[in-house]
């Protein structure tokens, strides 16, 4: 009883740590920007009725929209509701980890100190994901989920494990999938590992039935293309220009040498404590890394040669991340047993590829530590909410905002979260460009006009004619001759029909104003 008080002390205050200072969190910074209109629009389709982000869901394959709005609707805010699952998983996946590491034999301070430092994450160059996320989106559910299942059965709880992997199914299908695979490749090749995986599969099927009765309620925005047809060039080029991850050709001649060499440490890794793992957890630490290089060979022949359109939404390279983790998994756990064995340099020499992971993923510059982009990261949180409550309180339900002069900042998708006002078009909305071709034209074409010339008083002037309730400028750009109908330390907003009826061609106050 002692034990296990202390094991969720110990739970609780790592995972509170990791969460509030390394690696973090954040909320409306990344891709909850596009998660949380399409949630507001769900629960309130009065709503961003005319935002191309809220109208165009791509959650129609998850529960994740479901039990975020279920909990919404149980008086927890959405940014609460999102964060309570995000610790939760982060939860998750320190046990999970903690227990494959028991597993091993590995005392409790080890395998929880192992657990610690794998969950600092990594981020992949390349695929462009992260092994713990800082933002509270599916992907980072399902992945925390399955390392869970995994140290689930490691320790010979099939039904835990199925249950643990079945709820990560219907976070994410692709992410989970690497799992499933290995499973059932147990199954049918290892007789004695048979009896203890079988009593896990049948939830697979479970959950696959759930999955696809949800997807059945949900507002679909994948359009109905056959399952073999092809990507169009324009449509493929879009992708390319916003979401190049997607594309492996476009990364993998630089970045799989770094992957390629992570396996190999991982598989010398596992070599070296082969007599300490028990078959389940042999089975992972080599299929699940396997299947992580497969997956990139399989989206460049389904997505870059063949151009099916549903391997854009899936991005099968994502299962990089179980190459990366479990040999981090296995040269910490192989660190722990050359420590055992009183040899300090070989120990040390896998415990520094276990920390350098967090730092840099691309091994073979390891000393080569680089600062992750920040382009989008200076603008005042507070001024953009003085903003969006503004724009909550003064304005339509329907109203909608453009950021003319906010190229690829993340402030207008802050706004729009904040505020539930549609946005003619921004930078992060692009991401959805992948799941659907009528809005990636749509979108291109409106980003296209915001972006074709650099922002000036003449350019906001040819902008008069769009759809666009009210122009909202950073406080540097006022207009000359034009009072604003808000205005605070970071902003101006000026009522579209106010710029329209204006006398005189726009113009600019000078510098020297401010």
């Amino acid at each position: 009883m002692r034990r296990a008080l202390l094991l969720c002390l110990g739970l609780a205050a790592v995972t509170w740590l990791e969460f509030q200072f390394f690696p973090g969190h954040s909320y409306l910074e990344g891709d909850t920007q596009i998660y949380l209109p399409m949630l507001e629009r769900l629960d309130a389709p009065g709503f961003l009725s005319r935002d191309l982000v809220a109208t165009h869901p791509n959650v129609t394959y998850t529960i994740y929209d479901e039990l975020t709005l279920c909990l919404h609707a149980a008086h927890l805010d959405f940014h609460a509701a999102l964060v309570g699952q995000q610790l939760f998983c982060r939860a998750a996946a320190i046990l999970g980890v903690f227990l494959l590491a028991l597993s091993t034999g590995m005392g409790d301070l080890f395998a929880f100190a192992l657990a610690a430092v794998l969950n600092l994450g990594a981020t992949l160059s390349g695929p462009a994901v992260s092994f713990v996320d800082r933002e509270p989106v599916p992907r980072a559910f399902a992945f925390a989920l399955i390392l869970l299942a995994a140290g689930l059965l490691a320790r010979e709880k099939p039904l835990l494990s199925g249950l643990a992997a079945g709820v990560a199914t219907v976070y994410d299908p692709a992410i989970a999938a690497p799992f499933w695979i290995v499973l059932l490749l147990a199954f049918a090749c290892d007789a004695r590992l048979r009896s203890l995986v079988r009593p896990a599969l049948p939830i697979l099927l479970v959950f696959a039935l759930l999955l696809a009765n949800l997807a059945q309620l949900q507002p679909g925005v994948v359009e109905g293309e056959g399952f073999f047809s092809k990507i169009s060039d324009p449509f493929a080029a879009l992708i390319e220009e916003r979401t190049k991850a997607v594309w492996v050709s476009v990364w993998a001649g630089r970045e799989m040498w770094h992957y390629a060499a992570i396996f190999v440490f991982g598989i010398w890794a596992t070599a070296r404590i082969w007599p300490a793992l028990n078959r389940q957890v042999r089975w992972f630490l080599v299929g699940l890394p396997i299947c992580g290089l497969l997956s990139v060979l399989f989206s460049y022949v389904l997505l870059d040669r063949l151009r099916w359109p549903i391997m854009a939404r899936i991005e099968p390279s994502r299962a990089l991340l179980y190459t990366v983790v479990f040999a981090s998994l296995a040269c910490g756990m192989a660190a722990a047993y050359a420590s055992f064995a009183g040899k300090k340099v070989e120990a040390s020499l896998w415990l520094l590829f276990v920390v350098g992971m967090p730092l840099n993923v691309r091994i073979l510059d390891f000393f080569h530590f680089e600062r992750a982009d920040a382009v989008n990261a200076g603008f005042d949180r507070a001024g953009v909410g003085e903003l969006a409550t503004w724009a909550a309180d003064q304005t339509w339900g329907s109203s909608m905002f453009l950021f003319p002069d906010a190229g690829r900042a993340l402030y207008p998708g802050v706004f729009r979260a904040e505020s539930r006002r549609a946005l003619w078009v921004d930078w992060e909305s692009g991401k959805l460009v992948p799941y659907s071709e009528s809005f990636a034209a749509e979108w291109w074409q409106r980003w296209e006009a915001l972006t074709q010339e650099k922002f000036s008083a003449h350019h906001l002037q040819e902008m008069l004619p769009l759809p666009v309730d009210y122009f909202v400028l950073q406080r540097q750009n006022q207009l000359r001759d034009v009072r604003p109908v808000f205005r605070n330390r970071e902003f101006v907003v000026y009522d579209a029909g106010d710029l329209r009826d204006a006398r005189k061609p726009l113009a600019l106050l000078p510098p020297r104003n401010f």
